[in-house]
């Protein structure tokens, strides 16, 4: 088939999904590539599943520095061991792989019981990475990041139907809500110390003139006021704020005559300054931390608050956010 085909081809198929029908039913179960029940659109409508639950993403982190400074072949052992130990451990807390990209590994959970499995999935994760990597990788300093997240999935078969060997290359699952996407911010994030530029600033705001504020001044005074003209000092105040880097210069708007301003305000004074945060391996929403300390109220990390809240400012994510650097003790 030429290009010039395969590209109408296309065309015919990219319609057919506009006009196509989407319906997604409940389920309990994680749902897999092979499930009947998931169907291409192909001119009928689209079915996908939707489940309430928890998705843990965990990521190798400066895994791009540690390929550059140390040898393939010990980056290969690495990526193999990790990665099959993940998968073990996933299954034994009832977890289901459903997606692996390059050093970044996908987990769902079932719904029953998914807060304590995911949360104790993420443990067991963190205490390979830090008691058993390390152990045989002496030389290598491995880290990995945890996000956990809890919400509402939509989960869609793609991709096209194949006989053959490359039969299972050419069709997925795609997951579609926040859970999988807040999830994944927070291993961007965890096990990383972030250092943050921002400005002190103060700015001097004007008044609300005295006529708008007491409109019945005016039918006793006239137009002008004896107790506030209007570049009287009264008239403005001063105010101290907190702007991150972005804000700053986005609010910037004009430098003239020796003064700046910002959205028509003068900045009487600013500080430029930075500050350092550090993340612990495992992050998890308000949501899974609240879900798994109702399920586990006598357990260790919850007795001795081992999950701490933690201050943030990780994009997308609105939410309080929990974390911790828990691992297990064995006798």
């Amino acid at each position: 088939m030429s290009l010039k085909n395969i590209i109408a081809e296309i065309d015919t198929d990219v319609l057919d999904v506009t006009r196509t029908s989407f319906e997604h039913f409940d389920t309990d179960v994680v749902p897999r590539s092979e499930d009947g029940d998931l169907t291409y659109e192909k001119a009928q409508a689209k079915k996908g599943k939707k489940i309430k639950t928890c998705v843990l993403y965990v990521d190798i982190r400066n895994s791009v520095a540690l390929t550059e400074k140390h040898h393939t072949q010990t980056m290969g052992r690495i990526y193999t061991a990790f990665t099959k130990a993940v998968l073990k451990v996933a299954r034994h807390h009832d977890g289901h792989i459903r997606n692996i990209i390059g050093d970044r590994i996908m987990i769902v959970f079932p719904a029953k019981n998914c807060f304590t499995n995911a949360v104790d999935c993420a443990i067991s994760i963190n205490h390979i990475s830090q008691n058993v990597i390390k152990k045989h990788f002496n030389a290598v300093d491995f880290k990995c990041g945890i996000g956990i997240d809890f919400g509402e999935l939509r989960v869609i078969k793609v991709g096209i139907q194949r006989n053959g060997t490359e039969r299972g290359e050419n069709k997925g699952l795609v997951w579609v809500g926040y859970p999988a996407n807040i999830a994944s911010r927070l291993t961007d994030m965890a096990n990383k110390e972030v250092v943050e530029v921002y400005f002190n600033v103060t700015r001097k705001y004007r008044r609300m003139p005295i006529f708008e504020r007491y409109p019945s001044l005016s039918r006793i005074f006239g137009n002008e006021s004896p107790f506030l003209k209007q570049d009287d000092d009264q008239n403005f105040f001063l105010k101290s704020e907190v702007l991150s880097f972005k804000d700053f210069t986005d609010a910037l708007i004009d430098f003239k005559d020796g003064e700046m301003n910002t959205s028509g305000v003068k900045i009487v004074g600013f500080e430029k300054k930075t500050r350092k945060t550090k993340y612990p391996s495992i992050l998890m929403t308000d949501k899974v931390f609240k879900g798994f300390r109702s399920q586990n109220l006598t357990r260790t990390s919850i007795l001795n608050n081992y999950w701490t809240e933690q201050k943030h400012d990780i994009k997308n994510v609105q939410n309080r956010v929990y974390g911790g650097e828990v691992t297990w003790k064995f006798s």
